[in-house]
């Protein structure tokens, strides 16, 4: 994206900040959202970024702000994201989740410049189980839906795992008790496996969605590998050079052991490319597959050299 008014929702999560990063010195950015401490900080390091305090809850000031700074993007990267949190506060996930997207979308309706709107999801809304995926595959269908009513605006949405290091993901909480002598690491299950990407690789595959002629009212799927829990915890371990078990606690309430970003039921609908899978609304295959944590799963030597060249270790 070039000399374009960009809107960030939810832009001074860890993905705002670096969408912030990429696209700040080409265009105007707009960052949007609830938390004035982290606003300040980001002011702090792109003074040129323009603040707007507000959520997705609130239609009018995401009205306002769609009214007062035009833009012509807007990427929602919105969300209530803890697993744990939503499945204790399931009606706060709807309201944020649901219907803060459903505002998004309501708003975006009624200014007809915008040239692309572009959801930010999660591998949680393929085949959900949790609060929090129930809810971002609800959302993945408002979008759909609304790009089919759409000639003008490009609606995009994006869906990809865990990103490395951010905000409560699992590698900033396993740092956090080495670098306080915790005596154990506690792994939900030791056959747990996830996708993991760097925040450069979540920002590529938002550009892309972006650029691609036919990615419209479509879900676009990074090709990543995944980790298993286990090797992430021992890849941290040794980095550290201390002497630190493993504890096995049980899976929390609304995990899986294993997640999926293209379902069997999708794949009939999805196109393979490169470096992406672009989900469709038409059968364009027969074969029966999915893309799961578990079968495009990295070996534990894999895993370490991946986390040492993403700078984690």
């Amino acid at each position: 994206m070039i000399n374009k008014t960009i809107l960030i929702l939810g832009g001074t999560g860890a993905l705002g900040k670096t969408l912030v990063k990429k696209y700040h010195n080409d265009n105007t950015i707009i960052v949007f959202s609830r938390d004035e401490h982290k606003h300040y900080h980001l002011l702090q390091e792109y003074s040129d970024v323009i603040s707007v305090i507000g959520d997705i809850k609130d239609k009018d000031t995401i009205m306002n702000a769609i009214l007062r700074y035009k833009p012509e993007v807007i990427i929602n990267a919105a969300a209530l994201k803890h697993v744990p949190v939503c499945e204790d506060n399931p009606y706060e996930s709807v309201k944020t989740n649901i219907i803060g997207h459903q505002n998004v979308i309501e708003c975006a309706n009624l200014y007809s410049e915008l040239e692309s709107l572009i959801f930010v999801s999660t591998d949680k809304a393929c085949k959900p189980i949790n609060v929090y995926g129930m809810c971002k595959a609800i959302s993945e269908q408002l979008y759909i839906s609304y790009a089919k009513q759409q000639k003008d605006t490009k609606v995009v949405i994006v869906r990809y795992g865990n990103v490395l290091e951010s905000t409560g993901s699992v590698i900033p909480f396993f740092k956090d008790l080495l670098e306080n002598n915790a005596s154990t690491l506690p792994i939900t299950d030791d056959r747990m496996t996830r996708f993991l990407l760097t925040l450069e690789e979540a920002t590529d595959l938002i550009e892309w969605a972006y650029q691609y002629n036919d990615s419209h009212g479509k879900i676009a799927v990074p090709k990543v590998k995944s980790l298993k829990v286990t090797d992430i915890a021992n890849a941290l371990i040794k980095n550290y050079g201390v002497d630190v078990s493993l504890k096995v606690i049980g899976i929390r309430a609304g995990e899986k052991l294993h997640e999926e970003m293209v379902s069997f039921e999708e794949w009939r609908k999805t196109e393979e490319l490169d470096n992406f899978f672009l989900i469709g609304n038409d059968v364009v295959s027969s074969d029966h597959h999915s893309y799961n944590s578990l079968d495009y799963l990295m070996d534990s030597s894999e895993a370490y050299n991946f986390l040492k060249i993403s700078g984690v270790l």
